[in-house]
């Protein structure tokens, strides 16, 4: 996994697929959440390297399948080009890689399945601001086979993150969840790409509309000046 992750180019699909208005992921939540541990670090984009794992690993003549989303969605607004990005990327380390897809509801439901073949293209949108929206939701043991679509059950990882919930201290709690981040980085069951910027059209009289973290539109507060 962490061979595939430093083949990937994610400064070419920002700006490909971002058009330059997205950040490159290196944790499992975004940056605008607290407990995001700043002090994790990305894998480097390094074909070489990659090479190099895959052939201490006696890999060799890898094939793989990257699932692209058939929509646009706020955090992915063009999946198959980066699909197509990667399939590239992976090609200059010798692993030849098959596109595929489905209709958006048949992609949900059969990317659930933990007998699934091939790597997803997805995103998230967190509902709350909370850590556990993101880690326990998308990694947790008991979410396997439902939103956990990477299928990974660890552990150490979930530990972590059963006990921030039951902690009321958010400082502590804080402190877990950058724990969790640092196993998450070591045991890469994602390929994080990138976070979105989200922009939104407004008429120059709309006043003191504020973007929503959670994907809603709130007008409370909001003018018209004439």
């Amino acid at each position: 996994r962490k061979a595939l992750n430093m083949a990937i180019n994610k400064q070419a699909i920002l700006d490909a697929v971002f058009q330059g208005a997205g950040k490159i992921a290196k944790n499992p939540i975004p940056p605008t959440i607290w407990s995001y541990n700043d002090a994790v670090q990305d894998d480097p984009y390094d074909p070489e390297a990659a090479k190099a794992l895959l052939a201490e690993a006696g890999i060799s003549d890898l094939s793989a399948k990257v699932w692209a989303m058939p929509v646009q969605r706020p955090y992915n607004p063009n999946a198959r080009r980066m699909a197509e990005l990667i399939q590239a990327d992976w090609a200059k380390v010798g692993v030849n890689t098959e596109i595929v897809s489905y209709e958006w509801g048949e992609y949900l439901k059969r990317s659930k399945e933990t007998d699934r073949d091939g790597a997803v293209l997805l995103g998230w949108t967190g509902d709350n601001g909370d850590p556990d929206n993101f880690l326990a939701v998308l990694l947790g043991c008991d979410a396997v086979g439902g939103s956990n679509r990477a299928q990974w059950c660890y552990k150490p990882f979930d530990d972590v993150i059963q006990q921030a919930k039951i902690v009321s201290d958010q400082a502590e709690r804080s402190k877990l969840y950058e724990q969790a981040q640092v196993i998450f980085k070591e045991q890469a069951p994602w390929a994080t790409i990138a976070h979105s910027v989200v922009f939104k059209p407004l008429r120059k009289e709309v006043v003191d509309f504020k973007i929503d973290p959670f994907g809603g539109h709130i007008f409370y507060g909001v003018d018209i000046q004439e």
